[in-house]
Formats: C-alpha cells, sequence, structure tokens
C-alpha cells in the first residue's frame, strides 16, 4: 500500500540531514521551496525532523526527480545544515518497480 501511495505522488527527492539549530532556518527554506517549485516540475512537501533536532528529512514529488533536485539544488546549498546532507532520488516507474540514486549534497556542487 506504501508503495501504491508513494508511486502516485510520482517520482520523490529525500533530503536527509544532520543535526541543525532550531526550525527558524528550516522554516525559510521550506517558504523558498513552497514559493519556487512550480507546479508543472513538482511539488515540495515539508519536513520532518526529531525533537531533539539531530536530523530531519525533506520531502518533494513531481514527474521527474532528477529535474525536481536540479531546480532545488541551488536552493538547498543556501543552507548550512545540508551541507552533510545525503540526497535519495527515487523514480518510480508505471509498473510499481522503481529505482533509486544515492549521493551527498556537497559532491553534486
Amino acid at each position: 500500500m506504501l508503495d501504491k501511495k508513494i508511486s502516485e505522488n510520482g517520482d520523490e527527492v529525500i533530503v536527509s540531514f544532520g543535526p541543525f539549530d532550531g526550525l527558524d532556518e528550516i522554516h525559510r527554506m521550506d517558504a523558498m521551496m513552497f514559493e519556487n517549485i512550480p507546479e508543472d516540475i513538482g511539488r515540495y512537501d515539508g519536513h520532518e525532523v526529531n525533537m531533539d533536532d539531530t536530523d530531519g528529512r525533506l520531502f518533494a514529488y513531481g514527474r521527474n526527480a532528477e529535474e525536481l533536485f536540479k531546480l532545488m539544488q541551488p536552493m538547498l546549498l543556501q543552507f548550512d545544515f545540508l551541507n552533510k546532507a545525503m540526497v535519495y532520488l527515487r523514480f518510480n516507474k508505471e509498473d510499481g518497480t522503481y529505482s533509486e540514486l544515492e549521493f551527498n549534497l556537497s559532491q553534486v556542487k
């Protein structure tokens, strides 16, 4: 059931990050993503964080994970708390299968 729900959202971009200093910076980044990702490319779905500020994840969905990430990348690079973030691109296929790509955000500057 989870895979069906995910595939209905299209491809996925998940950014996993480590420690951060409060939510203000994450909220600024959220606002930037919500305002600057066109609907025809995808949608930013927000973040989740641990209550102790040790780590979190950002979620976005679109028709093509690579295209969506390329749009998000310059915005992500503006925030120091994402310097060591891991990026996961998931390409969902019509037959229910998928392929994934995983890399460090700092490797694609």
